[in-house]
C-alpha cells in the first residue's frame, strides 16, 4: 500500500510563479515618480507619501479569486488605480490621506472596513466591503458607502486616480457615461478607465473635475470650488488621468456606489440590482465563522481570533489558497500549509479536501519544500478528520514525498533552517498519521527520518509576523509560558483592523498577510488544547491574565476526536467540564490540564471535576470567593459550617455536553 507513484508524462505547472499581472497593475516607481508628484502638490496615498511599510486591509467575498485592499484612510485599491474619498465640510475640504483625525475599524469584526474622519459636527463615515450581485459578466463587487453622521450637510468627492496604496499605477483616459439601474428620475452612471468599467454610481454627480500630469492634481480644482457640472473625460498621455465626482450629502444620508471586481468585460455595466448595506454584509459573515467556538478571557486575543476566522476565507478561491487572496502562488511553502491548517482546525474539511484533491498532477516531481508542504497538509487533515478515502487516494504521493525528502536530506539538497524545520515537522506529523492509520512500521521509519532531518537545527528566526505566530503556536502547545507574552506583543502590533504585513507578489511587501490570520487561529487553539502522544492537554499554558475568567472550547476537531470543555471558577478553584467524542477504534484517551492542575488526568469521555487550588497571580488586588463546588468530597471540604449550595457551572447553548 505504501508505494511510489509512477510519474505521468504531464508536466507539472510552475508552482512558484505568481498569476499573470493584470493590465494596469502597478509597477515599481521608476525614477521616483511618486516623490516628484508629492513635490508638485499631488495628494498621495498615505503609505506612498510617507514611504512607510505597506499596511492595508483586504475585503472580498467567500470563494473569490480577488481580494481588494483598503488602505488606512479608506482608499479602495483597484488594478493600477484607486477610489479615494474627500469630504467638503463647513470649514474646508478634509482629505483623509492628509488628516490626523482618521480612525479605522471593522464592522462586527467582519471584512467590512469602516473609516471615520472627524469634521465639524461629527464624523464622515466611509465603509467598504465585498458582495455579489449578477451582472452581464461576473458577479463580484466592492461596495463603498459614505454616510453623513454629522448634524449638517457636506459634500463628498469620489476620486479616481492612478495611485494605489504603495505605488503609482497608470490611467490614460477616464470617462463617465449613463448606464442602466437608476431609480426614479436618477440615472445611474458608469465610469471607465482606459475602457474598463471600474465604478457604477446611482446618479449623475452634481459636479465633476479632472486632472492630469499637465493640469496637475484634481485636488486643486475640487478644493477651490472650480469643479463644473458637465460630464467630462480626463485624458493624460502620461498615464496620470484623474477624475473627481462630487455629490452633496445631507444629514444622515448615505451615498452607495459599486466597483465591479474580477471578470467584467467591456460592455456597459448597470448599477447592481442588489447592493446591500455594510451592516447587512457584516452580519452575513457570521455564518462563515461557524464551527468550533473559542471563548478566551483575554480580549485582544479573542478579538484577533474572531477577525482571523473571517479573514482566512479571503485566501480561499474555492480551489486554492493564496496568502494575498489574489496573485501569490497557490503552493507556497510556509504559507499554504498554514492557511489550510486553519480551515482544518476550524472544522472545515471540505475546504481543505477540494484543494488537496487538485494536487495529484502537481506532486509528480516537486521540490523538497513542496513535498514537505503536501505531507504536512495531508497528515494534519487525516489526523483531525479521519477521512480515509482521501488518505487512500493520496497515500502513493505520501510515500513518494517521504522517499524524495529522504533522498534530498542524504544528498544535502534540503537546505535552509526554515525548510529543514518544515520538513522535519511534516515528517513527524506523517509518522503519527501512518501509525494511527495502521502502518506502525512505516510510521517508525518516517519518525526516524524526521529525527535525522531535525538534528542540530538552530533556533528559528522568523522573517514575518506570520512566521513568528506559527512558531509561537508550536511553543505554546509544548507548554512554553514565555511564548504567551510574545504572542501578546505580536497581537498588539497588529493594525486597528487586525492585520499584519507580509510578502507579496514579485518580491514586494503586502500590507495584509492572510497567513498571519491563519496563524492566529492556530495560536489561539494551541492555548486551549494541544495533542500529546497518548491524549490531549487542555490549557497547556494558563496565562496569568486569564485568572478567574471563563474559558470554553466547543466542537473542536483533534487527533483523538471532537472535544468540548469549559472552565468555571469557584473562588481559587477552577471547575472543569468536558466531553470527548473519540475517533472510532481509539484506545482510552488521556486528558490532562497542565496549565491549571498538573496532577489531574482522566480517561473518562465526559464529566466534570473540581481542580486543585490555583494561587492568584501577584498584583491581583481583590478576589471574590464563592462557595465550594457542591459535588466536592466531604473530606475535601474546609473546616467550618457547610457552604450554601451554588449553581453548578453550566455550558451556554451551542455546546455538545450531555
Amino acid at each position: 500500500m505504501f508505494r511510489r507513484r509512477t510519474p505521468t508524462a504531464a508536466a507539472p505547472p510552475d508552482t512558484a510563479a505568481p498569476a499573470t499581472e493584470p493590465s494596469g497593475a502597478p509597477a515599481e516607481d521608476a525614477g521616483g515618480l511618486a516623490a516628484r508628484l508629492g513635490e508638485a502638490g499631488w495628494v498621495l496615498p498615505r503609505g506612498l507619501a510617507e514611504g512607510a511599510p505597506p499596511r492595508w486591509t483586504l475585503i472580498g467575498t467567500v470563494a473569490s479569486p480577488t481580494a481588494t485592499a483598503v488602505d488606512p484612510t479608506g482608499l479602495v485599491v483597484g488594478e493600477g488605480w484607486s477610489l479615494d474619498w474627500w469630504v467638503g465640510a463647513d470649514d474646508r475640504w478634509h482629505l483623509p490621506p492628509q488628516e490626523a483625525a482618521v480612525r479605522q475599524q471593522l464592522v462586527d469584526e467582519a471584512p467590512v472596513v469602516e473609516t471615520l474622519v472627524r469634521i465639524p459636527g461629527g464624523d464622515a463615515v466611509h465603509r467598504a466591503y465585498g458582495f455579489r450581485s449578477p451582472r452581464p459578466i461576473g458577479d463580484e463587487w466592492v461596495g463603498v458607502e459614505v454616510e453623513n453622521a454629522t448634524a449638517v450637510p457636506f459634500a463628498v468627492a469620489l476620486v479616481l486616480r492612478p495611485l494605489v496604496a504603495d505605488a503609482v499605477g497608470a490611467a490614460s483616459r477616464i470617462t463617465i457615461e449613463p448606464t442602466e439601474g437608476g431609480t426614479g428620475r436618477d440615472v445611474a452612471h458608469l465610469v471607465r478607465i482606459d475602457g474598463r468599467p471600474v465604478l457604477v454610481v446611482p446618479r449623475k454627480p452634481n459636479h465633476l473635475a479632472v486632472g492630469s500630469h499637465e493640469l496637475g492634481d484634481v485636488a486643486a480644482v475640487v478644493t477651490s470650488g472650480a469643479a463644473g457640472t458637465e460630464l467630462v473625460a480626463a485624458d493624460c498621455p502620461d498615464g496620470l488621468a484623474t477624475l473627481a465626482l462630487i455629490y452633496p450629502l445631507p444629514h444622515t444620508a448615505v451615498l452607495r456606489v459599486a466597483v465591479p471586481v474580477g471578470e467584467v468585460g467591456t460592455d456597459p455595466v448597470p448599477y447592481p440590482a442588489v447592493l446591500p448595506d455594510a451592516a447587512t454584509v457584516a452580519s452575513g459573515w457570521e455564518v462563515h465563522r461557524r464551527g468550533p467556538r473559542f471563548e478566551i478571557p483575554e480580549r485582544r486575543l479573542a478579538l484577533a481570533t474572531e477577525r482571523a476566522r473571517a479573514q482566512i476565507h479571503l485566501a480561499h478561491d474555492g480551489t486554492a489558497v493564496r496568502r494575498d487572496g489574489h496573485r501569490m502562488p497557490d503552493l507556497e511553502p510556509g504559507a499554504t500549509e498554514v492557511l489550510l491548517g486553519a480551515f482544518d482546525l476550524l472544522d472545515r474539511p471540505a475546504d481543505v479536501g477540494t484543494v488537496v484533491a487538485r494536487w495529484i498532477e502537481r506532486l509528480v516531481d516537486p521540490t523538497p519544500e513542496v513535498d514537505a508542504l503536501a505531507l504536512a497538509v495531508i497528515a494534519r487533515h487525516w489526523r483531525l478528520h479521519r477521512i480515509d478515502a482521501l488518505l487512500d487516494w493520496m497515500l502513493p504521493e505520501v510515500a513518494a514525498a517521504v522517499e524524495r525528502l529522504d533522498r534530498a536530506h542524504r544528498k544535502g539538497h534540503l537546505t535552509g533552517t526554515a525548510s529543514r524545520r518544515r520538513a522535519a515537522d511534516a515528517l513527524a506529523s506523517a509518522a503519527t498519521m501512518l501509525t494511527a492509520a495502521g502502518q506502525p512500521g512505516a510510521g517508525t521509519s518516517v519518525a526516524a527520518l524526521a529525527g535525522r532531518v531535525a538534528a542540530d537545527l538552530p533556533e528559528p528566526t522568523p522573517a514575518t509576523a506570520a512566521d513568528h505566530l506559527v512558531l509561537l503556536a508550536g511553543r505554546i502547545a509544548g507548554g512554553d509560558a514565555a511564548a504567551v507574552t510574545e504572542l501578546d506583543h505580536v497581537v498588539v502590533a497588529a493594525s486597528p483592523t487586525g492585520t499584519w504585513a507580509g510578502p507579496g507578489p514579485g518580491g514586494r511587501p503586502s500590507g495584509h498577510d492572510l497567513v498571519a490570520a491563519a496563524a492566529v487561529v492556530a495560536a489561539a487553539r494551541s492555548l486551549l488544547v494541544a495533542e500529546r502522544p497518548d491524549g490531549l492537554a487542555l490549557l497547556p499554558v494558563h496565562p496569568e491574565s486569564w485568572y478567574g475568567g471563563g474559558i470554553e472550547l466547543h466542537d473542536a476537531p483533534t487527533d483523538f476526536g471532537r472535544l468540548s470543555f469549559a472552565v468555571r471558577w469557584h473562588g481559587i478553584r477552577p471547575a472543569l467540564l468536558w466531553e470527548l467524542e473519540p475517533h472510532p477504534g481509539l484506545a482510552p484517551v488521556r486528558l490532562t490540564i497542565p496549565g491549571l492542575d498538573p496532577t489531574w488526568s482522566t480517561t473518562e469521555l465526559r464529566g466534570d471535576a473540581l481542580l486543585a487550588e490555583v494561587a492568584p497571580p501577584a498584583g491581583l488586588d481583590q478576589l471574590t470567593l464563592v462557595s465550594e463546588h457542591p459535588d466536592i468530597l466531604p473530606e475535601m471540604r474546609k473546616p467550618g459550617s457547610a457552604p450554601d449550595e451554588p449553581e453548578p457551572p453550566t455550558i451556554p447553548e451551542g455546546g455538545t455536553f450531555s
